[in-house]
């Protein structure tokens, strides 16, 4: 069973509090390649929370995943964290999710 608690990725937190507009700009513009997150993704057995579609972004050459996700608390509402990845991390995402164009 995944779990829910995006903590355990470890990462840091880019924005805090935001609009899915926001978090999808903000991927836009600092990374060359990204894909559409649906809610409920699973990525290294955490289940991905969001209210909607949004835009995971893979920097390659610093190798770190762009990562929203949505924190049911006050306070938190849509996060997007910065986290380290693994050749296979990206591999995964490449393989799993659809590629958005720019």
């Amino acid at each position: 069973m995944p779990s829910r608690c995006v903590n355990n990725l470890g990462g840091k937190v880019l924005l805090q509090d935001v609009t899915p507009d926001q978090v999808n700009d903000y991927v836009r513009k600092h990374c060359k390649e990204y894909y559409e997150i649906p809610p409920g993704f699973v990525f290294r057995d955490i289940r991905m929370l969001l209210k909607s579609p949004m835009l995971v972004g893979l920097q390659i050459r610093k190798q770190r995943v762009l990562l929203p996700f949505t924190k049911p608390c006050p306070g938190y509402g849509t996060v997007l964290y910065e986290i380290a990845a693994k050749e296979a991390d990206l591999d995964f995402i490449r393989n799993n999710l659809v590629k958005v164009s720019g």
